[in-house]
Order: structure tokens, then C-alpha cells, then sequence
């Protein structure tokens, strides 16, 4: 059974830096540190061996073995059976046997005992598991935090990951970075504790389970009775259903009991529970008494441009009216509230063109002049074709044709550049800067292999600033062309 919330897409214009972080942090110790465990092994086998451990202590190891998991005659004679170093494995690993060691009167009374065993505890002790995990009949601060970054096998880490991703995303969008990490660390912890509380055993515990199992809880405490999107899957059934978030706690707590009571696999149950059941009142209870923000625009999912749609919808409607009366006003009104919206620039630019309105069409121009590209691309080039026609004069004004110039020169439009550079190029008195753009110009031209316009273009230089630093630049520039 597979019970997932499905309420909210990945939004990468928020993206969960947290979450990747942690997946890659876990995802870098299990490869990176986790990856010479095997090695650990073997070292540390090889010192119980060497130091004659298992001589002295087979019989010991397989009659607490035995005992301790019931096994029958023929199971006790397959583990007996078992290869030296195999077997060696077992009795090192066996924490609950190591006790029984330390405390026979034999092992008490033997020096040379005692120290050819510490020697291989403290290279079995290297091991990730057993330097870092959790073991709640030997408590450690190390293995209450260590062990939820650590992992048994690829499939553990990759399954945990993705539950990691799937409610991480939407839950560090909802309740912050910082808040979010301190809950996920929080849920960790207390899973690891209520296993030391419930079932001191003597086991070590690894995995980011519980804090995960923490960040489901929290899913369902942030949102409550909302109703929300889940996807299920039961055996061949599989689909979604809304239902409010808080119905399916007693869903994943109830699978987690059965697992308890029931289950005979090495899942970690007191974990999930622990972890899940923080998880939940860490977020559910604060939120009861209003000692907890969340993003609600992005639990309801409200769209942050609802308003600015809202009136550009009314603008459309005078337009479409030719209201433009009103519009005009309208429009002025909400490019100071709306600044470089590029929907705004492309209802208002023809309105302002078309009844000539220098107002209207100095606010939109100096917005549109100072959007980055690409946004402002489309526009620029309507600009510039619209500035061909007779009839603009105001589109023809210096000023305009000069910023139009320097936003095509941007954009690497250069067919339309360079009819505004040529109205620029007739004025008696061209502005300082223009040598500068006609040299940018030129460039643009040369990389289209336009060898008769950047000849224009140094022609006009050489005539009209004879003296500019980019005549010269320019006339170099263009002798490379020849040359290529």
C-alpha cells in the first residue's frame, strides 16, 4: 500500500536548496565514506581471527546464537557449519554477545583475552554502522544524529531519497529553510529516541527514515483538514483522491503499528513512528494556537500576478471598447504599480502610438528601453519598424532612435539596427556616444558578413570623426575582415 500527497508540482523558481542539499549529502557520505565499510570489515575480521577469538569463543557465540533466536538442531548445525571468517563476522558483529563477553568471569580473569579483543572492537568500530549509527542499549550522541545520514545499501538510499524529495519540496517552500531543517533534524532525533525508549535492544539503527517519516507528519500538520491530492496505489489499483489531509494520519500511523506488532522484516517501526508522530505535532500544534507561519499563497495556491491580471483584464476591456479615454489613464496608473510587465508594455504600446500620446508613450518607451533581453526583443523590433512609417514622428525623435539603437545593438538585431543607426547618422550633430555604437555595430554586421554595410559604417567614421578612437578601431576591424 502507497499513500503519496500529489498537491503541489516542483516549482524550480523555488527551488528545495535544503532538500537537494541533504539528498546530496547523504548521497556523497554513503558513496564517498560509506563505500569503504567493506574494507573495515575485512581488517576487522581479520584481528578477531588473528588474535585466536573465535577459538576461544565459538562455543560461546553459537550456544548465545542458538538460544537467543530459538534455532532448532539443524539451524545450529548450518551456523556452525559456517565458513571461519563468516562466522567470525557473526560473533564480532553481535553486540548483545559482546556484552556476555565482557562480563564472564574468564574473559575478566585473561589480559591477553581482553586486549586481542578490544584491538578487534576498535576496527569493527570503524565500520559506519557501528561508529554512527544508532544503538539504543548503547546511547550516543554520535549515533542520535550520525545515523540518519547513513545508509545500508543503494536501494535504502534511493528509496529514502525519494520520499526525501517528494515531501521535502513543497514542505521547505511552506515553512522556510531554516524552520524546516531544524524540523527534519528534530524528526530524527526523536525517532531515534523513542526506539531507545520503547526497545532498548541492542541493534544498530542507520537511515533517514525517521526524519522523513517526520516530514510526512508534518505534510499532514500543515495542512490539517484541508482537503488535498493524494496518489494511491493498492496491489493493480492505482489513481488519486482528495480527502482532508489529517484522515490519512491514522492511515500511515495504523500501517506503522501492523509493521510493529506484525511484521517479521528489519524495518525500523519505532522510527517511522517516532519520527512521524514529531513530525506531526511539531507543525500541528503551533499552527492550533498561531505560533507558526507558513506560506499560505503557496498552501492555496494563489497565484502572486492574481491582481495585476485582474487589471490588466480591465484594460483590456476598455481597449477593446476603444475607451481609450479612460485607458490612457488607466494605463499610466498601473505601469507606476507594474513596472516592466512586458503583457502591460505590449497593450499600452499601441494606444500610445496611435493617438500619439507623448505621456503614454515616454512611460512605456523608458520602460521597454530598460527590460533585459530577451524580453525586450519583440518589442524593440515592432519599435523599429513602426519607426520606418511616416507617420510616427515622435517614434522618429533622436532620443527615442538612439536608446532604440543601443537596445537592437543589445539584441543582435542588425538589420533593424542599422536603419536606426542610418536616421541617427543624418542628424548635423550626432550625441556622444554614437562612434561607440557604430563601432558595436560594425561587429555585428561583420558577423554576418555584411562587408558593404560595415563599409558604410567606416566610411561615415573617417568622414565625420576623423579623430574618434573607434575610426581607427574600426578601420583595423574591417581590414581583418577583407583579410578573412
Amino acid at each position: 500500500m502507497l499513500i503519496l500527497p500529489a498537491e503541489h508540482p516542483l516549482d524550480w523558481k523555488k527551488p528545495p536548496v535544503v532538500t537537494l542539499l541533504l539528498i546530496l549529502l547523504n548521497v556523497l557520505i554513503y558513496f564517498g565514506y560509506q563505500g569503504g565499510d567493506q574494507a573495515r570489515q575485512a581488517q576487522a575480521v581479520k584481528l578477531y581471527l588473528d588474535g585466536g577469538l573465535l577459538n576461544r569463543e565459538r562455543a560461546m557465540f553459537l550456544d548465545s546464537f542458538a538460544s537467543r533466536r530459538e534455532l532448532d538442531a539443524s539451524q545450529q548445525r548450518a551456523v556452525a557449519a559456517l565458513p571461519r571468517s563468516q562466522l567470525a563476522g557473526l560473533a564480532l558483529t553481535d553486540l548483545e554477545f559482546e556484552q556476555r563477553v565482557h562480563y564472564d568471569p574468564s574473559y575478566q580473569a585473561d589480559p591477553a583475552w581482553q586486549q586481542a579483543r578490544q584491538r578487534a572492537e576498535a576496527a569493527r568500530d570503524r565500520i559506519s554502522n557501528y561508529r554512527f549509527g544508532f544503538i539504543p542499549a548503547k546511547f550516543s550522541v554520535q549515533g542520535l544524529f550520525g545515523a540518519m545520514f547513513l545508509h545500508a545499501d543503494f536501494g535504502h538510499l534511493a528509496g529514502n531519497m525519494l520520499f526525501l524529495f517528494i515531501f521535502g519540496f513543497a514542505l521547505e517552500i511552506a515553512l522556510g529553510r531554516w524552520l524546516y531543517l531544524g524540523l527534519y533534524l528534530l524528526s530524527g532525533l526523536a525517532s531515534h529516541l523513542l526506539w531507545w525508549l520503547l526497545d532498548p535492544v541492542w541493534v544498530t539503527g542507520i537511515g533517514a527514515s525517521g526524519a522523513i517519516s517526520g516530514l510526512m507528519g508534518m505534510y499532514l500538520g500543515v495542512y490539517g483538514l484541508r482537503r488535498i491530492n493524494f496518489f494511491y496505489w493498492l496491489g493493480p489499483l492505482f489513481g488519486y483522491f482528495r480527502a482532508p489531509a489529517l484522515w490519512i494520519l491514522p492511515v500511515w500511523m495504523g500501517k506503522e503499528l501492523y509493521g510493529l506488532l506484525l511484521a517479521t522484516d528489519h524495518v525500523n517501526y519505532y522510527a517511522h513512528l517516532g519520527g512521524m508522530g514529531a513530525g506531526f505535532l511539531a507543525v500541528w500544534l503551533p499552527r492550533q494556537v498561531g505560533q507558526l507561519k507558513v506560506d499560505d499563497a503557496y498552501l492555496h495556491k494563489d497565484d502572486p500576478d492574481a491582481a495585476f491580471k485582474r487589471e490588466l483584464a480591465g484594460l483590456d476591456q476598455l481597449i477593446s471598447r476603444f475607451a481609450l479615454d479612460q485607458a490612457v489613464p488607466r494605463g499610466l496608473d498601473l505601469l507606476q504599480r507594474y513596472p516592466a510587465r512586458v503583457a502591460l508594455l505590449e497593450r499600452l504600446y499601441p494606444v500610445a502610438k496611435s493617438r500619439q500620446d507623448k505621456a503614454l508613450l515616454s512611460a512605456v518607451l523608458k520602460q521597454l528601453f530598460s527590460l533585459p533581453e530577451p524580453s525586450a526583443r519583440p518589442l524593440l523590433q515592432r519599435l523599429a519598424e513602426d519607426s520606418n512609417e511616416a507617420e510616427q514622428p515622435l517614434l522618429r525623435h533622436p532620443a527615442i532612435q538612439l536608446h532604440l539603437l543601443q537596445g537592437l545593438v543589445r539584441a543582435g538585431v542588425h538589420s533593424h539596427a542599422l536603419k536606426a543607426w542610418r536616421r541617427l547618422s543624418q542628424l548635423p550633430n550626432q550625441p556622444t556616444q554614437f562612434p561607440a555604437l557604430t563601432l558595436q555595430l560594425a561587429k555585428l554586421l561583420g558577423q554576418q558578413r555584411d562587408l558593404v554595410a560595415v563599409r558604410e559604417l567606416s566610411s561615415f567614421l573617417r568622414q565625420a570623426h576623423p579623430h574618434a578612437e573607434q575610426t581607427e578601431q574600426l578601420g583595423l576591424y574591417q581590414q581583418h575582415l577583407s583579410r578573412g
